[in-house]
């Protein structure tokens, strides 16, 4: 088998599914965060919350 080449965030991401198929992590939102995936609502929540603290 030859060798396979992939960024941090791609093992980071492949290391958490593994997590998930062990029964380590589950698939709630935290997991589904740890991989890097946010719903439209959550970036749009993430924004308005950091033009908040900029405005403090």
């Amino acid at each position: 088998m030859g060798w396979v080449m992939m960024s941090e965030r791609e093992l980071n991401r492949v290391e958490v599914l593994a997590q998930v198929d062990d029964g380590l992590l589950s698939t709630e939102p935290t997991a589904r965060n740890r991989l890097g995936y946010r719903t439209p609502a959550e970036v749009f929540q993430s924004q308005v919350m950091e033009i908040q603290n900029r405005l403090e």
